[in-house]
């Protein structure tokens, strides 16, 4: 028996992503394996190239997951660079694997960060995973950074192009992927469509017909397959597809997904098309894209379902039509959280929303203009072009800043921020105004009176009484540069005005004036996300709640400059799912014991605690799935104990960076917990043996943790396998490194 060690950031570093299943290429399998666990002992490249849609990045990560692979190395990690990439950003990414993440990397120049990787490779075996790139200078930036210590090194490298691969190579030849068999085609499109069940025999024959006719091409066969799937199993409209199929010669990827497009129900349409407005290979994160959907009208209201479930649903339809392509799914409950779409796919959103004056990329050398836009929605890679085309955009409802650096915002800023003030005239029915939280703008646009989404950074430590005019306001998202985050940012009475409300999220912010907040009777009943207001008192906190009656999810900061003789019992909203409490970095107590009965995730930051504390709390949430405690301090000689029938719901357990020594856990506690972490916990002297026989456990990760952690973490991976045979049981241990 021998456990999973993992030396990556993430345990899912090496989980196969995106929503393609793995089928075929056995024999290219196989022949890669081989490569990358033996043949020279100096570094060695394997390059894939081909086409577009032939599987290439789906075969890399698989490689790439493989638990016999992985575990043949010490630093195991990736980076996608696409056809405009930042140098800076692939550094990032592949340090973030290699040794976690850190914010404080990102203040580094590329050269100190090329150097901090290659020192940090050169003693270790380790696999890179190199996707999608485009050209040799791509591949001249990130050489130098992988040392050859003669150690049996690998990288993998994704290309369109042959002469990429050849040109990186260094030992083995690069590979020319081949288009699938027809046994692998059919085996795909019914794994696709059916999951684990097999295929009717009435309609295998019109099946692997349909599976021909999509020329041996992976995310042709994927798209056919997600049409098929929304349609009834009968042969006759099977029969209708394979027609359809046959009055396109060539079969294309770009004709199947028209017809994926085309068979879309209207309410889809729209919110596929938008994917259009964002750049390649850039992963998308969820909950943006659902406020910017719902902002956009695309999402209609129905009876008894929030808008938010609705667009979760739309999402889901289109994933499951394989239109989109799932990178990260919540370990709680199963939902996205982040997703992208396929090259192909995504040119397709670009050239058709295009073609239907839907959407308009503006390029930054873009400079002819038409005396009138007809496009909805317009996306801009440099805010000059804005200011050049604002003339002719009067009825444009969308403006959307797309900038291909992710790190655009830390750099120091070189010019006076935008005024947003001189162009804002000409968009007079604008609804949607996205910078990317990227843009400093020198002020609050309140004469928008349409717009109902507006996200950007400010210079200010104060917001104008005057934005109660965007009455019509549903996601406002207000970023201070750094500057300005040291204060608390004020905060007008007449945002509650603003009862459209439904996200709002300003760092640190406090009311303006309490006793106006009180006196106004107005509620946001819509608001269902809440960040960051800062509480330096109960009543200021009882007061906003009180204001918020159907938050989903708050996130905040509060402070009591004294410890209270006995707690205060707060009470949350009744539908609040996620709340993130922070303290002043300074270890206060908690004012106040937390009541929300239907609380599923509760993060717990820069705070005193004790048993007494978190097992009065834990009375008030029944229902907790998720528990997370940065930066704790225990009291009680640093000792937490957890008594039987605590914590009944409780899934993912984290506790990073906490001052714990003794940790005492009843036998009956944490039934249905599922995944264990402790990141940073040097004083903590074991896990309690109790979590031998936790049936639901699925995996524990230990983090920098002293060996007495790792010791006993060992003997609860041979008791769950061995005795109580829990197979899927896994244990990753990532080490610190040098």
């Amino acid at each position: 028996m021998k456990s999973v060690i993992a030396r990556t950031s993430s345990p899912l570093a090496r989980t196969p992503s995106m929503n393609d299943e793995i089928v075929g290429f056995e024999d290219v399998i196989e022949n890669l394996r081989k490569k990358l666990l033996n043949g020279t002992k100096g570094q060695d490249i394997i390059s894939i190239h081909g086409m577009p849609g032939l599987g290439k990045t789906t075969l890399a990560n698989r490689l790439y997951s493989d638990r016999s692979v992985a575990s043949h190395f010490d630093i195991c990690a990736q980076c996608c660079v696409s056809q405009v990439y930042s140098f800076k950003d692939l550094l990032l990414a592949l340090l973030c694997d290699a040794i976690g993440d850190d914010s404080a990397r990102r203040e580094l120049c590329a050269s100190e960060l090329a150097d901090m990787l290659r020192k940090t490779l050169l003693p270790r075996r380790y696999l890179i995973l190199v996707d999608d790139l485009w050209d040799n200078r791509a591949w001249d930036d990130l050489r130098g950074c992988f040392p050859d210590a003669n150690n049996r090194s690998r990288i993998i490298l994704t290309t369109r192009h042959h002469e990429v691969a050849k040109y990186a190579s260094v030992h083995s030849d690069p590979l020319h992927l081949r288009m699938f068999d027809e046994d692998e085609s059919w085996k795909l499109l019914e794994k696709k469509v059916f999951g684990e069940q097999s295929c009717s025999p009435l309609l295998r024959d019109v099946g692997q017909r349909i599976a021909k006719m999509c020329r041996q091409l992976p995310l042709s066969i994927v798209l056919v397959a997600g049409i098929l799937s929304e349609m009834e199993k009968e042969v006759e409209c099977w029969e209708q597809v394979a027609n359809n199929l046959g009055t396109h010669i060539h079969n294309d990827s770009r004709a199947i997904v028209d017809q994926s497009y085309h068979v879309l129900p209207c309410h889809l349409k729209s919110c596929f098309l938008y994917f259009g407005a964002f750049i390649e290979d850039r992963v998308i994160d969820i909950s943006r894209l659902i406020r910017l959907w719902i902002a956009e009208s695309f999402i209609k209201s129905s009876e008894g379902r929030s808008l938010e479930d609705i667009a979760e649903g739309n999402l889901e339809n289109l994933i499951g039509r394989n239109l989109v392509m799932v990178t990260k799914r919540a370990n709680s409950n199963g939902k996205v959280k982040a997703c992208r779409l396929h090259d192909v796919l995504l040119d397709f959103c670009k050239e058709r929303a295009a073609e239907e004056n839907f959407l308009l990329w503006i390029k930054r050398d873009q400079i002819t203009k038409p005396s009138s836009c007809v496009y909805s929605h317009l996306a801009f890679t440099d805010m000059k072009n804005l200011v050049e085309w604002s003339a002719s955009c009067s009825r444009v409802g969308s403006v959307l800043f797309k900038n291909y650096d992710p790190y655009f915002t830390v750099r120091p800023l070189t010019s006076r921020a935008l005024s947003i003030s001189c162009i804002l005239l000409n968009f007079k029915f604008l609804k949607v105004l996205d910078l990317e939280h990227q843009v400093v703008i020198d002020s609050i646009p309140t004469e928008l009176f349409y717009l109902r989404y507006l996200s950007a950074h400010i210079d200010q430590n104060s917001i104008p009484s005057s934005i109660s005019n965007l009455w019509n306001l549903e996601t406002l998202i207000l970023i201070t540069i750094p500057a300005a985050t040291e204060n608390t940012l004020s905060l007008p009475s007449t945002v509650w005005d603003m009862v459209k409300l439904r996200h709002l999220h300003i760092p640190n912010f406090s009311p303006e004036n309490e006793e106006a907040l009180l006196k106004n009777s107005a509620k946001l009943y819509d608001l269902e996300t809440l960040s960051s207001p800062y509480f330096s008192r109960v009543e200021d906190a009882e007061l906003m709640l009180r204001k918020t009656p159907n938050l989903r999810k708050l996130i905040c900061e509060v402070q009591c400059l004294e410890n209270p003789h006995q707690y205060h019992v707060l009470n949350f909203p009744i539908r609040l799912e996620i709340l993130k409490l922070y303290g002043s970095k300074d270890f206060k107590t908690i004012p106040f014991y937390i009541s929300a009965p239907n609380l599923k995730c509760l993060k717990l930051a820069f705070f005193y605690l004790d048993s007494q504390y978190l097992s009065e709390t834990a009375d008030h949430l029944k229902h907790l799935e998720v528990l997370k405690l940065y930066y704790v301090e225990f009291g009680d000689h640093r000792e937490w104990k957890v008594s039987n029938g605590m914590f009944p719901q409780l899934k993912i357990l984290k506790l990073k960076y906490v001052y714990l020594m003794k940790w005492i856990v009843a036998d009956d506690a944490f039934p249905n917990l599922e995944q264990l972490v402790l990141d940073e916990c040097q004083d903590l002297m074991e896990i309690p043996s109790c979590f031998k026989d936790i049936l639901s456990l699925k995996y524990i990760k230990v983090e920098n943790c002293n060996e007495s952690v790792v010791k006993s973490a060992m003997n609860i991976l041979e008791t769950q396998v061995e005795d109580n045979q829990n197979i899927n049981f896994k244990l990753i241990l990532i080490e610190e490194l040098d």
